[in-house]
């Protein structure tokens, strides 16, 4: 779901004409451009990809520029690894196709020779995260429910004792990703049931009015389960809350979301573990 300019700015300036006692003024056009990072490490072994672009104007509705020309590396601890930059694919920068994330390794992503602010000094930027091992599915189901006219995705896996643990599920659908943004993604933590054993806990929906898909028995459903770092959860939540409209409508102005890039950068570095679960759609309800 993506966030409407237009709806934010209606909302600005209804606060501004309705709320204020007294004079309020906000530049919101002119904002100083700020890196904004979004890169991922998980356990697949495949091309990972760091994303470099700059921040826009409040109100710019358009791509915002992307950055070239930078040194991307990811240290793991034991071995630094250098990203190549993407000439197809400006502002990307991969890693070799035989890479993969390691379970219990700390990674450092370091960003060198970039200008963002056009000073002529160049500037670095770093981001570490922890990659949590995360449990095994053993099996995924569906279930039909009527009330809300969807299909539960239910997990049947073993969960961990004694650590606080955080998840991340995402689905695909034959080949296609049916949930690709993070605000697609369900998240959850262990709180109720740390310990115990995940006898069919729904943990993602497909609905029946979706009409970009058109289940069909045969088709294969994919579950996703990432064991994820608790500050990379907390990111979700703040930024599923902010591009999903708020009810009330006068529930706060909208904000940076809380990120662990360092030198003042937007966005977040993650580093995960993936497990898989695969279940048949029949149809029947």
């Amino acid at each position: 779901m993506k966030v409407k300019n237009a709806i934010l700015a209606t909302v600005l300036l209804l606060l501004l004409y309705n709320g204020c006692t007294e004079r309020i003024d906000l530049d919101l056009k002119n904002s100083y451009p700020r890196l904004v990072v979004e890169g991922s490490i998980t356990t697949d072994t495949m091309i990972h990809f760091v994303r470099l672009s700059l921040s826009g104007d409040f109100f710019a509705n358009e791509r915002m520029p992307d950055v070239m020309g930078a040194k991307v590396s990811i240290f793991d601890g034991t071995e630094t690894i250098i990203l190549k930059e993407l000439t197809t694919m400006t502002g990307y920068y991969i890693t070799p196709s035989t890479f993969y994330g390691i379970p219990g390794r700390t990674y450092t992503l370091k960003i060198e020779n970039v200008d963002i602010n056009n000073d002529g000094i160049k500037e670095s930027y770093s981001a570490e995260s922890y990659l949590n091992p995360v449990t095994k599915t053993d099996s995924v189901d569906l279930e039909y429910e009527n009330n809300f006219e969807l299909w539960k995705v239910l997990l049947y896996a073993n969960e961990p004792t004694d650590t606080a643990n955080f998840y991340m599920f995402n689905l695909i659908i034959n080949d296609t990703v049916y949930t690709g943004q993070l605000t697609e993604a369900t998240i959850a933590d262990d709180r109720f049931f740390d310990g115990n054993y995940a006898n069919g806990v729904w943990v993602h929906s497909i609905y029946d009015d979706d009409e970009s898909l058109n289940l069909t028995p045969g088709d294969t459903i994919t579950l996703i389960m990432s064991g994820i770092s608790e500050d990379f959860y907390n990111y979700i939540i703040a930024l599923q809350t902010e591009t999903h409209i708020s009810v009330p409508l006068f529930s706060g102005p909208p904000a940076n979301l809380p990120g662990n890039i360092s030198n003042g950068a937007l966005g977040f570095f993650r580093a995960y573990s993936n497990s898989y679960g695969y279940t048949i759609f029949t149809g029947e309800k």
